[in-house]
């Protein structure tokens, strides 16, 4: 009795390919370090931070290109004399915040020092409905940018009764060149 190619290495062969891709789908679903990072779409968050509102990104206009969504800690590459408009805030509430008013308001510190002179308001009427995300697109003038490296942040102030809450854990980086 000889082995033949087709009757037992063939089907032999088909089986431990199946088997290694088999295990290496089961181990990358089990291993966390494995899995591919996860991009904030138009208005998701973590909505497991019970107590944290959430900024899922936002979106710029940069002179009168087309709008571009930027993401937490994002850097965006510019050129001197360049305008900078906040188009509108993406942001996502809890079911378990308790809030009666909601606030943002885009900052532009230049060369990374803080002050607080270039200032893109909103009004402080913000949906403040639980447990949902929500769009703001109510800012009202636009940066000029100057040569250097600045950072963009977009604090959010949370009012539970009297308590005033400042979360400013959302920024962009400008580097803008001559």
């Amino acid at each position: 009795m000889r082995l033949s190619l087709e009757k037992v290495i063939v089907p032999v062969g088909v089986a431990l390919i199946g088997l290694v891709g088999a295990l290496g789908a089961a181990w990358i679903n089990v291993n966390p370090n494995n899995k591919p990072e996860i991009k904030p779409s138009t208005l998701q968050c973590n909505l497991n931070i019970a107590s944290k509102i959430c900024v899922a990104n936002l979106t710029v206009q940069i002179n009168s290109d087309e709008p571009l969504q930027v993401i937490n800690h994002q850097r965006i590459p510019l050129k001197t004399g360049d305008n900078l408009k906040v188009l509108n805030l993406s942001y996502c509430i809890p079911s378990e915040v308790s809030l009666n008013k909601l606030e943002a308001k885009a900052y532009l510190f230049k060369n990374g020092v803080e002050t607080y002179k270039d200032v893109l308001s909103t009004p402080s009427h913000f949906a403040i409905h639980a447990g949902v995300c929500h769009k703001m697109g109510n800012f009202q003038t636009s940066w000029k940018l100057e040569p250097g490296q600045h950072q963009a942040m977009i604090p959010i102030i949370k009012y539970d009764g009297s308590n005033r809450i400042v979360d400013k854990s959302f920024y962009f980086t400008l580097d803008v060149g001559s």
